[in-house]
């Protein structure tokens, strides 16, 4: 009989653990949210929700060298940021933009603005998007959005499952295990492509325009960004074909010294406003 209550006291824990809100798992067991890697994803998805009750000059999404410029977290005069990593990938940009816009279909922004470094359009689904894309962008929630390609990246993700399991969802857990890579690369991923066509669309829809801009870039890596921008400039897509010559003319070279690693700016010569400073 006391085997019989320990194995099922045992089995209710292990459900409990499965079914129980991150909230809550957060409470019981101290995890500090604080201190979870990519926070700034999980703020930006958070803010995706939030309905506003003012209009908005612009609305910018982008990755880690976008949310250096404009963080997710701070408060703006006349813009929204959602701009946060690359890892999590051009879905995931696109699923912010669509949250944002059906939650504020009455205060709809003036413009988007995408800000990327050049490099993140080959972005696909690799090992950091169990942690980055996988864990704030619940496949519970999100599946309904997946193209094909996107589920079968997934799928490659070890243990992908068990993402949104609440006790590792609050945790940095990632599989170390490497996913296998796409078997033909690009500067303009297949994965990127599909959802920039999303965003285009989801813009039209709504009537919003939107442009897609560059963060500043390295003067001794201009040899090798010329060459992804000509890879953009070779997609089909008329409308992102458009987009992306837009995108080739807001590439600016800044001092390499200025840099403290391949593509984000020191915090000294982080401009105050760069999406104003360059227009």
């Amino acid at each position: 009989m006391k085997r019989f209550i320990s194995i099922t006291l045992l089995y209710l824990f292990a459900v409990l653990l499965v079914v129980l809100p991150p909230e809550v798992y957060k409470i019981v067991t101290n995890a500090d949210i604080e201190n979870i890697e990519g926070r700034e994803i999980r703020i930006a998805v958070c803010k995706s929700k939030t309905k506003t009750n003012r209009k908005i000059r612009r609305l910018i999404l982008g990755d880690s060298t976008g949310h250096a410029l404009y963080p997710s977290a701070n408060t703006y005069n006349d813009a929204v940021s959602l701009a946060c990593n690359q890892a999590a990938t051009m879905a995931g940009q696109y699923f912010l933009l669509k949250n944002y816009l059906e939650t504020n279909t009455e205060n709809l922004p003036a413009e988007i603005v995408l800000l990327f470094t050049p490099g993140t359009f080959d972005n696909d689904v690799d090992i950091f998007a169990y942690h980055y894309f996988l864990k704030p962008f619940p496949l519970y929630e999100y599946k309904s959005q997946y193209t094909p390609h996107l589920y079968s990246r997934i799928k490659s993700i070890p243990f992908y499952w068990t993402a949104n399991l609440p006790f590792i969802q609050t945790t940095n857990y990632t599989p170390t295990k490497a996913v296998p890579a796409e078997e033909e690369r690009s500067n303009l991923s297949v994965l990127s492509l599909e959802y920039l066509l999303k965003i285009d669309s989801l813009a039209r829809q709504y009537g919003v325009p939107y442009n897609i801009r560059s963060t500043p870039v390295r003067e001794d890596s201009k040899a090798r960004v010329e060459s992804i921008l000509q890879d953009l400039l070779n997609v089909s897509n008329p409308n992102i074909k458009e987009k992306m010559r837009g995108y080739v003319q807001t590439v600016e070279y800044y001092p390499s010294e200025w840099f403290f690693d391949d593509v984000h700016l020191s915090p000294a010569h982080i401009p105050s406003d760069y999406l104003e400073d360059t227009l």
